[in-house]
């Protein structure tokens, strides 16, 4: 049986009595590299590896039989997917290390740190002047770069740096060098011992330059699996929570899509309810159209009539008019026949002739077509004829008989009239077309008051000319030349 298999066997004995922690070291030494165990009766279990070297006739399952490790594991540490080997070729046994919890006799310069809070190997080997690999040396029971438990104790050196190992049943100084590939009194002088003897079981004994680079770059490929690890688990649960929110954007649009269907439906049903609405209101409106349009034509076929009718009155009474002014006329010519004593006729009037009244006559040249006094026909309630008539073109001029105030101009009881008032005195002009005055102007005998025509009840073109006295209507010739 070869080296490495004696070796194998005598691990594979004691991790059956104990728990083991492996202790690993680079395969560059001047032997293969090896594993051992630390035996102790209370121990934390860690993990390690193991590097071993591949001979002819080697396989996968007997190597782990003699680790007592599975052969899936063997594959994995070693990252290869079949179990075919070639010698020479290294592969890496993963390992259960212990860490010890009772530490007895140190090497010179070892003392022994507890772990605080927050604290990791990069700062521990800063506040010590180590190195990273100076300190996993020195505790090659290590399980991470990157973690540490607060109360673990870990050995610092001070002078010599190497790896610090733990002498097993049946190991001594020498067997301890040896297996090494360092010189023993090297060892010796470096644990301040003069004799092999003076180391026993169970005492930590430092390799002055031994480095367990292969502890190191274990811890640094579980360094990197646990990042990739970690990316990979951020990375699923990136995934997980873009799968989350995708499948939230697709509900919340499904949602929506659904609130969208029923206000569509809604939408729908208020337009055919708005639509059926709206035609009702239409038919209604026609329906007062017609029937505006039936009263519009009642009121116009009213109207119509009523027009008629008023035509028919205003002619009537038109004709009533003539007939009365036909009986006017002929009543004015048999009054005239008989009062042609006093009848006037003044084809042309001088106005500077003035009697003593201080009257003259109103027209230059005029007939008198009816005089005061009661008449042989009525207007209106009386056939009492309150002044004198005297007929004469239309547009004739009107001229003051009397001097006086002008209390009165427009529209009044005689169409168009004009009064003039002097005292008790008031004289009006009746039937102008125009007058030629305003209210509250002062005008002399003879000034222009208007001209004659034919406004409020008239028969034909003519002057009512009256004089009032006291507010009395009295006979005009009385004042007039």
């Amino acid at each position: 049986m070869t080296a490495r298999r004696l070796t194998a066997a005598a691990i594979a004995l004691l991790l059956q009595q104990a728990v083991a922690t492996p202790l690993v070291f680079p395969y560059d030494f001047r032997t293969a590299t090896k594993t051992i165990s630390v035996k102790s009766v209370e121990s934390t279990v860690e993990r390690g590896s193991a590097i071993v070297r591949i001979e002819p006739g080697d396989s996968l399952t007997q190597i782990a039989a003699e680790y007592g490790v599975r052969v899936k594991s063997i594959m994995w540490a070693t990252g290869i997917k079949k179990d075919q080997l070639k010698p020479g070729m290294l592969i890496r046994v993963p390992l259960v290390a212990v860490v010890e919890d009772s530490i007895t006799k140190l090497p010179p310069g070892v003392v022994v740190h507890e772990v605080q809070s927050g604290e990791t190997l990069s700062t521990l080997a800063g506040r010590y002047g180590l190195s990273i690999i100076e300190l996993i040396s020195a505790n090659p029971y290590t399980s991470s770069l990157d973690r540490l438990k607060e109360g673990d104790r870990l050995m610092i050196p001070s002078a010599q740096r190497g790896l610090i190992v733990r002498i097993k049943p049946g190991q001594d100084l020498v067997s301890v060098a040896d297996f090494y590939g360092v010189d023993v009194g090297r060892v010796a002088k470096a644990n301040g011992v003069s004799l092999p003897s003076d180391v026993s079981e169970g005492d930590y004994v430092l390799l002055p330059g031994v480095m367990a680079e292969g502890t190191l770059e274990a811890l640094n490929d579980r360094r990197q699996t646990e990042i990739e690890n970690r990316k990979k688990r951020e990375l699923l649960e990136r995934y997980q929570r873009y799968l989350v929110f995708v499948k939230r954007k697709k509900q919340l649009q499904y949602e929506r899509y659904l609130v969208y269907l029923q206000e569509k439906q809604e939408r729908k049903a208020r337009e055919a309810q708005l639509a059926k609405e709206r035609a009702i209101e239409e038919a209604r409106q026609e329906a007062i159209a017609r029937e505006r349009a039936i009263e519009e034509a009642r009121q116009t076929a009213i109207a119509r009539e009523q027009s008629r009718k008023a035509e028919a009155r205003a002619l009537a009474l038109q004709k009533q008019r003539q007939q009365q002014a036909a009986v006017q006329a002929q009543q004015a010519r048999t009054a005239q026949r008989k009062a042609s004593a006093s009848k006037v006729v003044r084809a042309s009037y001088d106005s500077g002739s003035v009697a003593n009244t201080g009257f003259q006559w109103p027209l230059r040249s005029f007939t008198i077509t009816s005089g005061y006094g009661r008449r042989g026909f009525w207007i209106g309630s009386s056939n009492f004829h309150t002044g004198l008539d005297m007929g004469a073109p239309t547009g004739t001029p009107i001229y003051a008989a009397s001097s006086g105030r002008i209390t009165a101009s427009g529209w009044g009881s005689y169409g168009i009239n004009v009064f003039v008032s002097n005292g008790n005195m008031r004289v009006i002009y009746g039937h102008m077309s125009r007058a030629a005055v305003q209210v509250g102007q002062y005008v002399d005998r003879g000034d222009l008051l208007g001209y004659v025509g034919c406004t409020g009840i008239c028969t034909g073109p003519h002057l009512h000319f009256e004089v009032q006295r006291g507010g009395q209507h009295v006979n005009p010739y009385n004042y007039l030349p």
